[in-house]
């Protein structure tokens, strides 16, 4: 590896690259120009059997005394010459329990110098041998007991024969291929497994550059037996005949996918954050946190300050220095915290070369000092000018809103997205005589609100929330003369893009004017409908005895007229029923008398009666269900529901003499629909014809008479059923209602 690739490992800040180092399984550790050590992993230190704290930030010749003569003359000149220093089965004595032993050692001292050439490290790679020389000493020709020495460190042994390339390795190199442990592969398999560019540019050069030089090394990927890939380093020397003759070449290999991998890992990281950096328009800088210089400028953050990333560099105390004189306390309040916290936050403005104003974000982390380093910042500086500008413009708008809410007379109120009420106009303080802060605390709002209506507001308040759903309730609010009036409140949702709700929007209308004119004009219905009832209930009996009378009389225009008379009397009738229907629904005393019955029978006595008394059109009938349908409900009101939805049929349809009738059941509902081919309705209309006095215009209104009142009914007298009513309408065309009645609700149901 080169000086420049071990001092980008050496320097890396991320903790797994520190791991890989720690779990190699070959010593390794780094001595500064004093001659201190500054890291040891684990291996290094149970090769001199020594811990971490004996070892850190301590010279090693007062650890190892006894190595100062050899070691000192080959750290110097491994510093003079910048050359790396390779030594093979060094003999060290050592003082292990007691006793000073011989102990052997490959070492490898590499030279490390800062991009200005100044020297840092000896970086020392370290494994011991001791047990392969005795062993060796001992029986110097069993080759396998070295291969296997070597194997306990998951090495590789091989000795290949340059003249026939035949090669004896050990099992373990055949595991990092893939194949058993103890099958025998070749070279050439060796080389087929190879991944082909990099058996070319890397491995084929590598030995022809061996043959040079003796020395033979390289990392490079094969695909083993099983089609994993995988990273190998190898590691050998050429022994050359008297001549000068390649004649064989001996060496080791061992799997470093794992280190390979996490290499990789580090360098995706490293580009997906800059990516994401620069994505985001984020600087980067690092900071000398007692000097407060800053370096490693990101040429992003240079842009923000102002300057030229290709052309200018900055000095590290230039930043201050553009620091606007109202925030340069707060910057230093933000240091001081950070020193407590570990993080650097702080907003502040900034003025440029050209006197324009910025204002920038900073962000950071306080890093504590590892191996002797100092401690310092590594933050994030971000342009926060546009954001500035518009949370000005968004205070700006919420004044001026503020103001309009202010200056109109209806009670506005803002509740948060749980329904806590956090803002009230003027008008609210005005009315209720209490102060801003009343309101706020507690329950200040439902003081104001009548005790009967507390508990409903409180529940209804409660649904919106839940459903999202708008908010309407009518209720009494307390003024400041201790008087109570009626308000109309009514809030609605303000939903962000994904349907959640931002916060609540309501208004109070102060009603009570209406609702008094609205209980004269119920009290004026309920006395009409009773003064009115007793003369139509005189007339119809009149008018039914003198048809007993002259019922069969040859005068046709007799019977013709009580035939008129009669049915006119009867629509007063329901008109009259109508009204007084309305009167008791305000009032929440409509009677319901519920039982169950055959829908099937109410639906064909309804369409028989009808015909009977209106024959200009023709009604057909469908079943759509084979069985008949039961509901739980108040016959006499679901005839009338029909009903009017029948005669509404063929009062809108002029000119066309069809309507067709369905009875179905769908999902938990029976439903009866009822389709004319009559004027039809826009979309306008429909979202009006369910209210009160409505009335449906064709071309001529005097076609269509009414009040506007039965479908209002309709849907009331459904609504208490726990039903509903659709409608699907076009202009010309014709219009198709329907309702629907729950199913399985029988006389226990709530």
């Amino acid at each position: 590896m080169s000086e420049n690739g071990l001092l980008s490992l050496f320097q890396n800040k991320e903790n797994v690259l520190e791991n890989v180092l720690q779990k190699t399984p070959f010593g390794f550790s780094l001595i500064n120009e004093d001659y201190v050590f500054e890291f040891a992993n684990e291996a290094w230190l149970k090769i001199v059997q020594k811990e971490n704290h004996e070892i850190l930030g301590k010279r090693i010749f007062d650890i190892f005394p006894e190595t100062e003569t050899n070691l000192l003359s080959i750290f110097e000149n491994v510093k003079n010459t910048k050359v790396p220093f390779y030594a093979p089965e060094q003999n060290i004595k050592l003082e292990r329990k007691g006793l000073l032993q011989d102990v052997f050692f490959n070492f490898v001292y590499q030279p490390i110098y800062t991009e200005s050439g100044e020297f840092q490290y000896f970086a020392s790679v370290v494994i011991e041998v001791t047990d392969l020389i005795t062993t060796r000493n001992k029986i110097k020709n069993d080759e396998e007991r070295l291969r296997l020495a070597t194997e306990s460190s998951h090495t590789a042994t091989w000795d290949l024969n340059l003249k026939t390339f035949d090669i004896i390795h050990s099992s373990y190199l055949s595991k990092i291929f893939g194949y058993n442990e103890g099958e025998q592969i070749s070279h050439q398999q060796m080389r087929d497994h190879l991944c082909e560019e990099d058996r070319i540019n890397i491995v084929e050069k590598a030995f022809e550059k061996a043959l040079q030089t003796g020395v033979y090394q390289y990392e490079a990927r094969l695909i083993d037996k099983v089609q994993n890939e995988k990273w190998i380093s190898t590691n050998g020397k050429v022994f050359f005949e008297h001549d000068g003759i390649p004649s064989r070449m001996v060496g080791v290999m061992q799997d470093i996918t794992q280190r390979k991998t996490s290499e990789i890992l580090l360098q995706q990281s490293h580009h997906q954050l800059n990516t994401a950096m620069v994505a985001s328009k984020l600087g980067r800088f690092d900071m000398d946190y007692e000097t407060q210089h800053k370096y490693n400028f990101s040429p992003r953050f240079l842009e923000i300050l102002g300057y030229d990333s290709q052309t200018e560099t900055i000095s590290s105390e230039v930043f201050e220095k553009h620091i606007h004189k109202n925030f340069v306390q707060l910057r230093l309040d933000a240091l001081k915290a950070a020193k407590q916290t570990g993080d650097l936050f702080y907003q502040t403005k900034i003025v440029l070369r050209d006197g324009t104003q910025k204002w920038i974000e900073i962000y950071g982390k306080l890093l504590e000092p590892i191996d002797g380093r100092k401690a310092y910042i590594s933050g994030t500086i971000r342009d926060i000018t546009e954001n500035k500008n518009y949370e000005k413009n968004i205070r700006e708008s919420e004044k001026k809103y503020r103001f309009l809410a202010d200056a109109i007379p209806q009670i506005v109120w803002i509740g948060e997205k749980d329904g806590q009420l956090t803002y009230f106009n003027k008008a609210t303080m005005d009315y209720s005589g209490k102060n801003y802060n009343d309101f706020l605390d507690g329950d200040g709002w439902l003081e104001i609100v009548h005790p009967d209506e507390q508990q409903e507001n409180i529940r209804l308040w409660a649904k919106s929330i839940r459903t999202k759903k708008p908010f309407f309730f009518e209720h009494r609010f307390r003024n400041k003369d201790n008087e109570y009036r009626w308000f109309l409140s009514r809030a609605f949702p303000d939903l962000d893009e994904a349907g959640n709700v931002k916060k609540w929007v309501g208004t109070s209308t102060d009603i009570d004017d209406m609702k008094r004119q609205e209980k004269q004009k119920n009290d004026f219905i309920k006395m009409a409908n009773h003064e009115l009832k007793t003369p139509v209930t005189t007339i119809k009996g009149y008018v039914q005895l003198l048809k007993k009378m002259r019922g069969d009389s040859e005068d046709k225009f007799l019977v013709n007229s009580l035939n008129t008379i009669e049915n006119q009397v009867n629509k007063l009738n329901v008109l009259i029923g109508d009204l007084l229907d309305i009167s008791r629904m305000e009032a929440g005393n409509l009677p319901l008398n519920k039982k169950e019955f055959s829908l099937l029978g109410l639906v064909t006595e309804t369409i028989e009666d009808i015909k009977a008394s209106e024959q200009s059109h023709h009604i057909n009938f469908e079943l759509k269900h084979p069985t008949d349908i039961e509901v739980y409900a108040d016959k006499d009101r679901i005839t009338q529901v029909l009903n009017n939805l029948l005669t509404n049929a063929i009062k809108y349809s002029p000119t066309s003499k069809m309507v067709n009738v369905e009875l179905f059941v769908e999902e938990e509902y029976a439903v009866v629909s009822v389709e004319d081919f009559g004027i039809g309705m826009d979309h306008e209309e429909l979202n009006k014809i369910f209210e009160r006095f409505y009335r449906v215009s064709g071309d001529d209104e005097e076609t269509f008479p009414g009040f506007g009142i039965g479908l209002f009914i309709v849907k009331d007298i459904l609504d208490r059923h726990d039903g509903k009513i659709t409608v699907i309408s076009k202009k010309e065309q014709g219009s198709r209602f329907s309702f629907f009645l729950p199913l399985g609700k029988n006389k226990n149901s709530k």
